[in-house]
């Protein structure tokens, strides 16, 4: 048996769950920023002709509506990066303990099959005297 042994476990991971809230936070990126060009849009509608000290709150609360949801749409869409970033270290993971495990199983075939080989030669050996 080869003298070392592979990690047996799988790598416990949700590939399912995290697909799904990478799409999810994608999609609510996507609605945000959607959502802010039309706010923008309709604003400037009503901004056209508007004068005076009202004007100036709205226009500075519009700014910061604006900020926020750009900045949360940024926000979901590095999170749905980092997600993604973890599936990928998860299932190389995966993949590298699978491919050690069948090293393993590789090795100890050919230890079993010199073993098989030295016990038939010391039998040959034993037979001829």
């Amino acid at each position: 048996m080869p003298n070392w042994q592979p990690n047996w476990e799988n790598v416990v991971w949700d590939w399912g769950a995290a697909n799904e809230a990478i799409a999810a936070l994608n999609r609510a990126a996507g609605r945000l920023e959607e959502s802010v060009g039309e706010r923008q849009r309709i604003a400037g509608e009503a901004q056209y002709e508007w004068r005076g000290h009202y004007r100036e709150e709205f226009d500075i609360d519009l700014a910061d509506l604006v900020r926020r949801a750009q900045s949360l749409a940024a926000e979901f869409r590095s999170t749905a990066g980092r997600i993604a970033s973890a599936s990928e270290a998860a299932r190389s993971e995966q993949n590298y303990r699978e491919r050690e495990r069948e090293r393993w199983r590789r090795e100890k075939q050919e230890e079993e099959r010199r073993e098989r080989e030295d016990h038939e030669r010391r039998q040959r050996e034993h037979n001829r005297r």
